[in-house]
């Protein structure tokens, strides 16, 4: 688990005597900081120290980082065989050509398997870490609670999400970053495929002769 408290992250371990120990790193004390590939991040700090997580998710997954490097103004960089160039500008047109085609292409599937009072709702979700697009059900245009399970990265019930762009590095000084553009984002057949298998094929097995079970 990884709390963000007000002058520093906490990373504790599942269970500490057989994962490490917890890592405590104040955000005033961190000079840059390198997420290398493989899943570990580590965060040089300005006594020439270096403190290293073992939790790609601290990247990934928490908001708070990326508000973390913005306010703090410290660089990061990803060291991996596959990194990014892109703006966020570009990240911005893409998203939205993609917003459109998924939009098109869930609600084609939705309507023919549940009928035309559901529609998928696609809205664009963009942080300093990346941009996601986030899928909401509405029934009959109101949102169906019961069938978004997950949460979005403001906090709202969604069904799923696809990832658009992960940043590759923050430059603090212009407070600017380089994103990777995921294939899923590029590609049609790759982002249809996608769509099918890990968020319409999951989010069919919820239903049972036309009603919602237990998964």
């Amino acid at each position: 688990m990884v709390y963000f408290e007000e002058d520093q992250f906490v990373s504790k371990p599942p269970v500490s005597f057989l994962f490490g120990k917890t890592v405590k790193v104040k955000y005033e004390d961190i000079e840059r900081i390198e997420f290398v590939d493989g899943g570990d991040v580590f965060f040089y700090l300005s006594n020439g120290k270096c403190k290293k997580v073992s939790d790609p998710g601290i990247v990934m997954f928490y908001p708070e980082f990326g508000e973390m490097i913005k306010k703090y103004g410290i660089p990061y960089l990803t060291k991996a065989d596959e990194t990014g160039e892109a703006s966020i500008e570009t990240v911005r047109e893409i998203a939205a050509a993609c917003k459109e085609s998924v939009g098109a292409f869930l609600n084609r599937s939705v309507k023919e398997k549940l009928g035309p009072e559901y529609e998928f709702e696609v809205l664009i979700a963009e942080g300093i870490m990346g941009t996601v697009l986030e899928f909401r059900l509405l029934k009959d245009g109101v949102l169906a609670k019961e069938l978004n399970e997950n949460e979005g990265l403001d906090g709202d019930p969604i069904v799923d999400e696809m990832d658009i762009a992960f940043l590759s590095e923050w430059e603090p000084v212009s407070e600017t970053g380089k994103y990777l553009i995921l294939n899923e984002a590029k590609d049609t057949a790759a982002c249809e495929k996608y769509l099918e298998d890990d968020v319409l094929g999951f989010f069919y097995a919820q239903f049972k002769n036309g009603e919602v079970k237990d998964i």
